[in-house]
C-alpha cells in the first residue's frame, strides 16, 4: 500500500516510472535492475514500441531488438499463452508453482551474459488491442522468489496502467502485410540494405525494390527513411 500510495499522478512520463519502481518498489521488493517494455503483436511476432529499464547496461540495452519472433522465444511464446509469472536463471525457467517453463538457447544465452542471476517476469495483455507491458526484474533474491511472482501479479497492471498514460507513438498495423513483406520489413529495422536482403533471401534486387514499393503504399510512406521512423 505504501509503494501504491507514491504512485506518480497525472500525465506521466517513462521516466517517471522509472522513478516510482526505483525509490517505491525496490525497498518492498530487492532487484539489481529492471526492465519493461510495451508492444504491439501480430503474425507471430512482437513489436516493441518502447523500452524502459533501469540498472542495465549500455552494451546490454544496445542486444534488444525492435521486434520479436516467438517462434524462437519459447519464454515468451509461452507467457503469451499462460499469463503467468515466471521466474528464469540461466539454467532453466520455472513457474509460480515449481513447473518448468520452456526455455530454449536464445532465452538463457543473455542470462548467462550478462550474469542477471534469477529474474522474475510478468505483465498485462490486452487481447482486443492485440498488445501489453511486460516487464522483468533481474537479479532478485532466491529465498524471497515466491514472495516476488505473487507480488507481480499486483505491480504489473499498475505498471500496465502507467505506461497507458505516456504518450506513446501510434501503432502501425503490420497485419495488412504478407509474410514475405514482414520478412523484408524486419531485415530492413535490423539494418541491412537491399541488396544484403536480396542475398539474405535469396531472391534479385529488383524482387526486394518491388517487395519495398508494395511495402510503401500500404502503410503510406514513399521512402525507407520514413518507413524506419514510422516503426521504431
Amino acid at each position: 500500500m505504501e509503494a501504491l500510495r507514491a504512485l506518480p499522478s497525472g500525465q506521466v512520463t517513462e521516466r517517471d516510472i522509472v522513478a516510482w519502481v526505483d525509490s517505491a518498489l525496490r525497498p518492498f521488493l530487492p532487484f539489481k535492475s529492471f526492465l519493461g517494455a510495451y508492444g504491439k503483436w501480430s503474425n507471430g511476432r512482437i513489436h516493441i514500441l518502447s523500452w524502459f529499464s533501469s540498472g542495465h547496461t549500455a552494451e546490454y540495452l544496445a542486444t534488444r531488438p525492435n521486434v520479436l519472433d516467438l517462434n524462437t522465444r519459447a519464454c515468451g511464446a509461452w507467457w503469451i499463452m499462460h499469463q503467468r509469472p515466471f521466474l528464469l536463471h540461466e539454467n532453466g525457467a520455472v513457474d509460480e508453482d515449481g513447473a518448468p517453463v520452456p526455455t530454449n538457447d536464445q532465452d538463457l544465452e543473455t542470462s548467462r551474459r550478462f550474469g542477471f542471476g534469477l529474474s522474475a517476469l510478468h505483465g498485462v495483455i490486452d487481447p482486443f488491442g492485440k498488445g501489453g507491458t511486460y516487464i522483468t526484474f533481474q537479479g532478485i533474491p532466491w529465498d524471497g522468489s515466491k514472495r516476488f511472482l505473487a507480488a507481480l501479479k499486483l505491480i504489473a497492471p499498475v505498471l500496465h496502467m502507467l505506461y497507458l498514460r505516456t504518450t506513446r507513438p501510434t501503432f502501425t498495423d503490420l497485419s495488412i502485410l504478407t509474410d514475405r513483406q514482414r520478412d523484408l520489413l524486419d531485415l530492413a529495422l535490423a539494418g541491412l540494405s537491399d541488396k544484403a536482403i536480396a542475398s539474405r533471401l535469396r531472391i534479385s534486387d529488383h524482387t526486394v525494390g518491388h517487395h519495398f514499393q508494395a511495402i510503401y503504399a500500404k502503410l503510406g510512406v514513399s521512402k525507407r527513411s520514413q518507413l524506419i521512423a514510422l516503426l521504431k
